[in-house]
């Protein structure tokens, strides 16, 4: 079933690109900027860009391909221009657009993408990929990243040492990474103050992760995942008595939101749920939102905690599993948690609730020497990141 279908996504593609070159030729000269996060979503720098753009920039041509009926797609048609994931209307606008943006790699292309970047020949001549991103580079993943491999147009940093990492370890010409900011981090900016709420949110692990990350775990998966350090550790955080019982007497709530990864294991943890727990999934929750209204953070290593730090809220990095980690997912690039990190590194899950119960009790403050941290590494502080973003984006030749 899944070689049919990338067989049919190139016969669409073909398609789309002989309609596109022969019925609607002024498709081609018209400035078309085409926006996409995952199929499925408007909730990152795609998301915000595009809004900033309809907002502030009315007279451009700009559309958003999302999964009709899913969750976010509702956010998006109150602008009018919003093309059904995988259609062929997709098929036809991102070979006709001028501009291809994204938070995730590869810009708005239809299903799959690493098929259909290899036929870009057939899109528009001239075509930019941008690449939003979605969060700072920090680690050393997958060289099928690299500038000679994607050719992406441009590609948003956030901090020079980001900017400097990307330029010397993926080979990205300095006007294609750029210091720009995050596109996100504008609505950031403007976040009111936190509610009693400390989030707890975990990164992803590529030997837990289901086949269909999309769907609920099979059965065999969830006997494997319970099976494992990562559901221990968190099953043991969620369900510590003491820290349950500071976060009941101060009137805090702590909120578990699992990596989109592996949001297919949220049932594993709903007995755990009760009036101080919540068991938070990307169906009814938005990960900037859950961000912006938390007090506090427990994460591991994934980099929403750059998110976090950039709103000065103390953070807690729970790191039980480096050594595997290091071995089965990221190698670890320029950011060294305990020598860059924006709060205390901990292995064990005591640490981490006794650092929590000491910030429940001193009102979830960040302490200076982290904030010092965090005002060195941010290129930016301001709500000028998707302005920074538009002017990168109309320089290209």
């Amino acid at each position: 079933m899944r070689r049919l279908k990338k067989i049919n996504c190139l016969i669409k593609l073909f398609i789309a690109s002989l309609i596109v070159h022969v019925f609607r030729r002024g498709l081609i000269h018209e400035n078309l900027w085409l926006f996409q996060e995952k199929h499925t979503e408007a909730r990152d720098n795609g998301y915000h860009f595009y809004t900033f753009m309809k907002e502030n920039h009315p007279e451009i041509k700009t559309y958003y391909a999302i999964v009709k009926g899913s969750p976010d797609a509702e956010k998006i048609s109150r602008y009018g221009t919003t093309i059904n994931a995988e259609s062929m209307k997709h098929y036809i606008y991102w070979a006709a657009a001028k501009y291809s943006i994204n938070s995730q790699p590869y810009g708005a292309v239809p299903w799959p993408m690493y098929i259909l970047y290899r036929f870009r020949w057939l899109c528009r001549k001239g075509q930019k990929t941008i690449y939003l991103k979605h969060g700072i580079d920090k680690d050393e993943m997958y060289h099928k990243l690299d500038h000679c491999n994607v050719h992406f147009s441009l590609v948003c940093c956030a901090a020079k040492r980001e900017m400097d990492f990307l330029q010397s370890c993926y080979g990205y010409p300095p006007d294609v990474a750029q210091l720009l900011g995050l596109c996100r981090y504008d609505r950031l900016k403007k976040a009111s103050a936190p509610r009693k709420q400390i989030l707890v949110m975990p990164t992803f692990r590529l030997w837990l992760a289901a086949e269909k990350v999309e769907y609920e775990a099979t059965e065999a998966e969830f006997a494997r995942f319970r099976d494992s350090d990562f559901f221990r550790n968190y099953q043991a955080l969620l369900t510590n008595a003491e820290l349950l019982a500071a976060a009941r007497e101060n009137g805090y709530k702590i909120a578990f939101y699992l990596h989109y990864s592996l949001q297919s294991y949220t049932r594993a943890f709903r007995p755990f749920e009760n009036d101080t727990v919540v068991i938070a999934d990307r169906q009814h929750y938005d990960v900037q939102q859950l961000m912006m209204e938390s007090a506090a953070m427990v994460t591991d290593y994934s980099s929403v905690f750059f998110d976090f730090a950039y709103m000065k809220k103390p953070e807690i990095y729970f790191q039980f599993d480096e050594e595997m980690f290091r071995q089965g997912h990221y190698k670890p690039g320029y950011f060294d948690y305990r020598r860059d990190g924006f709060g205390p590194v901990y292995t064990k899950v005591e640490d981490v609730t006794n650092e929590l119960i000491s910030l429940i009790g001193a009102n979830c403050r960040m302490a200076p020497e982290y904030i010092a941290k965090v005002n060195h590494f941010f290129a930016y502080f301001d709500d000028q990141n998707c302005e920074r973003t538009y002017q990168a984006v109309c320089r290209l030749r």
